[in-house]
């Protein structure tokens, strides 16, 4: 790729531009099949990788008929935890990039370090989401981005090195277009607060509000007030121990 966006963008810490293919789309009971990444350094490094991993499960067929990857490819790829700490070395301390990265890849891959020992951290400040940019100011797909920045056809979408090359070129004209600053200033007024990898629940003016549901955009205080069983319904049901814990944390402070 001709262009480095570390180096367009004077970042001191590396950007890792990355997509994932998956089992389905679950943040906490899916897993990676595919890994793909080009990360910039600021000095004009560029390093990439495309990885298979064997999810440890059958790969739904929906999902094989959209990335066109299949229990026979990954059967003796290694498992994510095996190379666990080695992509945490190349992920950690890192700006972050990608389409849709926000809501589900960086969740995911943060959910598949936690299962392997890793405590991946970032803040809303350390992405910049194509996607979210993109619909921002033009609501579409990542293919028609690239048709749109790019004056190009993406032929190979979901291939997942093809959509990190293409990503890529779209952040770049994405800054030539707009400014890194009016980038910034998308992504500050459209990331919430969320406050657990699911996305569930967010945080606002010092209040726990709920991201689904029937009580979308509600504090938690006040379902608690209108349906408490709610509240108990969420511990009991098949949700991730993060979101639990948000709820957990919650009644606690209301019973101490």
């Amino acid at each position: 790729m001709e262009n480095n966006l570390a180096v367009i963008l004077g970042l001191k810490r590396p950007l890792v531009i990355f997509d994932l293919e998956t089992t389905g789309l679950s943040v906490v009971n899916d897993k990676i099949v595919e890994l793909a990444y080009i990360k910039h350094w600021g000095d004009g490094r560029i390093e990439q990788a495309d990885l298979l991993f064997n999810p440890g499960r059958p790969i739904p067929q929906e999902a094989s008929l959209v990335h066109k990857i299949t229990d026979d490819m990954v059967k003796d790829k290694p498992l994510f935890a095996v190379k666990a700490l080695e992509l945490f070395e190349v992920f950690k301390d890192c700006y972050y990039s990608g389409f849709n990265v926000v809501r589900f890849d960086l969740p995911l891959l943060r959910q598949e370090f936690s299962n392997a020992g890793q405590q991946f951290t970032f803040k809303p400040e350390d992405i910049l989401d194509a996607k979210l940019v993109y619909h921002y100011m033009e609501p579409r797909d990542l293919s028609a981005a690239y048709r749109f920045y790019c004056q190009k056809e993406h032929t190979e979408a979901h291939n997942a090195l093809a959509d990190v090359s293409a990503t890529g070129e779209i952040i770049a004209e994405q800054v030539k277009r707009y400014g890194y600053d009016e980038i910034r200033k998308i992504h500050e007024e459209t990331c919430r607060d969320y406050v657990d990898l699911e996305g569930r629940f967010y945080r606002e003016n010092g209040e726990i509000y709920f991201a689904f549901s029937k009580f979308k955009d509600r504090t938690l205080a006040s379902v608690q007030q209108t349906d408490p069983t709610f509240l108990r319904w969420i511990l009991q049901a098949d949700f991730s121990e993060d979101s639990k814990n948000v709820v957990r944390n919650f009644l606690n402070t209301q019973t101490n």
